[in-house]
């Protein structure tokens, strides 16, 4: 008799002790901004996933400035085959550990990468609002490299307003009103103009930065001091608060690709693959800001090639001529930066 009530009382608690409760990671979610701060800040894009978990698959939509991947992974544990974006493919698997998801990749028929892998740990916060993914890539070849980085991401109510915030930080909408040099290096001669800024975005796995700067011969002997913390341009002495006849904008753009598997790189695409063909037909949307704002419209631009001073390979960059006649030195030069078609793909604001 004892041993039968026993049993009864210990079976119904030997049965969740063999079962493992599985988290649904299922929802949308924007992966937090990273700092944007600093002139020479690489872009760092919003990026929203959309996680659906079902009995037999686990699916991740990655979506970033108009461009999306999908993963499939087999919620019993067998391997799924993928391809990264730089065409690296992947064998993965996932499994569950309590409340964690586990995910284990290794790089499959490319000796380039032989003995790669990576490891990723999927984290909800108890309020279930926060996912938090831990990255760990270790090579087992000749040269060890262990690495390990973390992304946060925030739950959307929706796709739709995942998408509307990531548009509004993205990029490709916001205008980048830093200029990187000012109120450093006083009296210094700008034979060769200045720096107005910096911009650039991501989509999944490349991202492309366009620089702008102004040069002409304006700036022949020009020579700029501060005093009691304004910026003053002076030529022979004599102090010059507007600039006289044409600026000549000088934008310059380089193509990155990241390779998840070469940990923290962002390479250039320089003379390895062909330049994207949208980038070689840009227009250009110019307006001075400030005290008499000017819009001046879409002003023409030439495409060219410009030497390095060492030799090395050719900078390909647009110029253009900008009308700046008694333009006052602290306005701000606006750049808008459009594709063929006339949609934005960056912006620089920026003034001495």
């Amino acid at each position: 008799m004892w041993t039968r009530v026993l049993f009864l009382v210990l079976l119904p608690c030997s049965v969740p002790a063999l079962a493992q409760t599985v988290p649904d990671f299922s929802g949308v979610f924007l992966r937090n901004l990273f700092d944007r701060h600093g002139p020479f800040a690489d872009p760092a894009d919003p990026l929203v996933l959309i996680i659906k978990q079902g009995v037999d698959s686990l699916q991740i939509t990655e979506m970033q400035n108009g461009a999306q991947r999908i993963y499939v992974y087999d919620m019993g544990g067998k391997p799924s085959l993928h391809v990264t974006p730089d065409g690296v493919y992947t064998r993965d698997r996932i499994r569950f550990n309590h409340s964690k998801l586990l995910i284990k990749s290794e790089v499959v028929a490319n000796p380039s990468f032989a003995d790669l892998l990576t490891g990723e740990t999927w984290e909800l916060s108890p309020d279930l609002r926060i996912l938090t993914i831990r990255i760990k890539g270790v090579s087992h070849g000749s040269e060890v490299r262990d690495s390990r980085r973390m992304e946060a991401y925030t739950r959307q109510p929706s796709l739709e307003a995942a998408l509307e915030k990531a548009q509004w930080a993205s990029g490709i909408t916001l205008c980048n009103a830093n200029n990187p040099f000012t109120a450093i290096l006083p009296n210094r001669i700008w034979d060769h103009g200045f720096v107005l800024g910096f911009t650039g975005f991501q989509q999944l796995g490349w991202q492309v930065s366009f620089a702008a700067r102004l040069t002409g011969e304006f700036f022949d002997d020009i020579i700029r001091t501060n005093a009691f913390g304004i910026v003053e341009l002076r030529k022979k002495g004599k102090l010059i608060p507007t600039y006289s006849g044409y600026l000549t904008l000088a934008v310059t753009y380089l193509v990155t690709s990241h390779n998840q598997w070469k940990w923290g790189t962002w390479n250039a695409m320089m003379g390895v693959e062909p330049l994207p063909e949208w980038l070689q037909t840009l227009r250009f949307r110019i307006k001075w800001v400030g005290s008499e704002s000017r819009d001046l419209g879409e002003v023409p631009s030439d495409l060219e090639q410009q030497p390095w001073s060492d030799g090395g390979a050719p900078v390909t960059q647009y110029r253009l001529e900008i009308p700046a006649q008694d333009v006052p030195i602290t306005d701000s030069l606006e750049v808008q930066i459009l594709s063929a078609s006339g949609n934005q793909l960056g912006c620089i604001s920026g003034h001495i």
